[in-house]
């Protein structure tokens, strides 16, 4: 789909299931070339995907390197309708102040997320979707 608007690859369906407070699963690759696999918390806004970690876990270091992931969503409510979105990094912004984590961590849990910890950073990845498959219809 080269040259297609990302907000166009979300079917309706996905981005409904998108809209949901529930989590996805990235699959990124480690130096070696296994699969990683993390449950996140993300947004899907304007067509993209927006994600925030702590810097020093691992996903975020191998994502920055190989500037991709693969992103699994599956509907609670029919747990065999699923979405597999193959995603390219497209931005990296630090999040010194932490309004992207509490911005998630409202959408999860109604609160601000937790005190960081000394020396804790925390970075917002935006994803842009480049292909789409799964049982959604």
């Amino acid at each position: 789909m080269a040259g297609a608007k990302p907000e166009l690859l979300l079917s309706p369906q996905v981005q409904r299931l998108a809209a949901l407070p529930i989590p996805m699963v990235m699959a990124t690759k480690r130096a070696d070339g296994r699969v990683q696999l993390n449950p996140i918390w993300f947004e899907h806004i304007d067509g993209a995907i927006w994600v925030n970690s702590n810097t020093h876990r691992s996903w975020p270091k191998h994502l920055q390197r190989d500037k991709e992931a693969a992103l699994l969503l599956v509907d609670p409510a029919e747990p065999d309708r699923y979405a597999q979105i193959h995603a390219r990094l497209v931005e990296v912004i630090p999040d010194p102040k932490h309004e992207f984590i509490d911005r998630l961590s409202r959408r999860y849990t109604s609160n601000l997320f937790r005190d960081l910890e000394p020396g804790e950073e925390r970075i917002t990845f935006k994803l842009e979707p480049v292909r789409v498959t799964g049982q959604m219809i």
